[in-house]
């Protein structure tokens, strides 16, 4: 029905006259969809989804909606209810308070891919506007607006209880604790984040990110919204706004931390990274061969990767190690040496592999002597072939033909009689003979059962 951008009284005016809508069709309301955007590539539309569902499945005979940007504003969305529409062997519906389309047809396809079209620009030029108003609020300095950030009450005042965690979790980073510790110790105490779910406690990344915040000194940053949705949370250090003369834009707000504290937590931060393979670019997490794979055998989560210190006999010797951490959920009572591990998993994959093969080559790979008896077969019944064709042209007599065939028969059952083609005989056994038909010939021919 709606996205949110109208406000609740609009949203409220929607609805009522899409109701209304419904009664003048006679229709029943199965399910409404609200609030979320029709725009956005990366938005998950939970009830465009149901929706589409329920039309496949024949739950519901049709769409009712305010408009028809309401329910479609990228043209992949309204293809897939045109290809709904088009598939279905019943009557259905797509009302709008502007009007119906009638997606069984050429002109009502092409006017709702037109009128689809025309609200994704709409989106476009509007985002376009949005991100311009957002970059120059930034240069000017003026604080995010939305929800709040962790350590304010809002966009200009602090929360002393959240801003003395901040604090302190500062120096305890300086002072060498680890940034999982000080999570532990939040997550203790039961703090949440703005975007904390329900029921739970703040995350590891989110401390992280809440360490690293310009806002703490005051730095104003801009992250366009392209690059949120195609990276998620990304580092606010490395877009800080700059004036022309690379000083960074302050913002107008209270603030925890001083520009030099704020910079000397972060470069704590940034000398414990990682820059060894397996971290992509611009990342703060390093994930190597195993992380999340390998299993703890105590309790089962999934392992993470950590450093030996530097400077100690583990690191020069296998540098880093997997490890059950705590933050995740785990007991924290197992760690093991990464490389060391790594080589294990690697040499039983390959023999893995290698056993794999051998058990998808043809029988003569495996036993070379099978295909060498099956060379042998196969000139022996060439040699039948001549044997015949010389007999037709009168080039053997028939006691010369007779003796080579005796000949070539006997060689066949040796060949035939011997492994790998027969089991060999246990003492005092006898091989069973062929099954005759009621006519007393054999039902199935053996080489021994023919004759010239």
């Amino acid at each position: 029905m709606g996205d949110g951008r109208d406000g609740r009284d609009g949203i409220a005016r929607q609805r009522e006259d899409v109701y209304d809508l419904a009664t003048a069709r006679g229709c029943t309301v199965h399910r409404e969809d609200n609030d979320t955007s029709a725009y956005k590539r990366q938005a998950r539309r939970a009830g465009f989804e149901e929706l589409v569902f329920d039309l496949d499945r024949g739950v519901i005979s049709g769409i009712l909606a305010y408009n028809i940007d309401r329910i479609a504003r990228q043209p992949r969305d309204i293809e897939r209810l045109i290809d709904t529409y088009e598939q279905a062997r019943r009557p259905m519906v797509f009302g709008t308070v502007a009007g119906d389309y009638d997606l069984t047809t050429a002109d009502g396809r092409f006017q709702a891919r037109i009128y689809v079209t025309i609200a994704n620009k709409f989106s476009s030029d509007a985002a376009r506007r949005v991100s311009r108003q957002k970059l120059a609020d930034a240069r000017d300095g003026r604080p995010h607006k939305g929800q709040r950030a962790f350590g304010w009450r809002d966009a200009e005042r602090i929360d002393e209880r959240e801003a003395e965690l901040i604090r302190r979790a500062r120096e305890d980073v300086l002072l060498g604790k680890k940034v999982s510790t000080v999570h532990r110790e939040w997550a203790e105490l039961g703090v949440r984040g703005p975007q904390t779910p329900e029921g739970k406690t703040i995350g590891y990344s989110s401390v992280l990110y809440v360490l690293r915040n310009p806002r703490l000194c005051g730095f104003r940053s801009y992250i366009p919204q392209g690059v949120r949705e195609r990276s998620g949370r990304v580092d606010p250090v490395e877009w800080l706004v700059e004036r022309t003369d690379g000083s960074p834009v302050m913002g107008h707000w209270q603030t925890i931390l001083g520009p030099e504290e704020w910079r000397e937590l972060v470069d704590a931060l940034d000398s414990r990274k990682n820059s060894g393979t397996g971290r992509k670019r611009r990342s703060t997490m390093t994930k190597r061969l195993l992380t999340g794979i390998a299993r703890c055998a105590r309790c089962g989560t999934g392992l993470v990767s950590g450093i030996y210190q530097r400077g100690t006999a583990s690191h020069e010797r296998h540098g880093y190690y997997y490890y059950c951490r705590a933050a995740d959920g785990g007991c924290g009572r197992l760690s093991r040496s990464g490389p060391p591990v790594e080589e294990y998993v690697e040499q039983a994959l390959l023999g893995k592999f290698r056993q794999r093969s051998l058990d998808t080559r043809t029988a003569e790979e495996r036993d070379p002597g099978l295909a060498l008896a099956k060379d042998t077969l196969e000139q022996i019944r060439a040699a039948k072939v001549e044997a015949r064709r010389l007999r037709a042209d009168d080039l053997f007599s028939l006691a010369e033909f007779a003796r080579e065939i005796s000949r070539l028969e006997v060689k066949e059952r040796a060949i035939w009689r011997k492994p790998p083609f027969l089991p060999p005989l246990r003492r005092g056994s006898a091989r069973p003979l062929p099954v005759s038909s009621a006519s007393g010939t054999s039902a199935r021919s053996t080489p021994s059962a023919i004759r010239y």
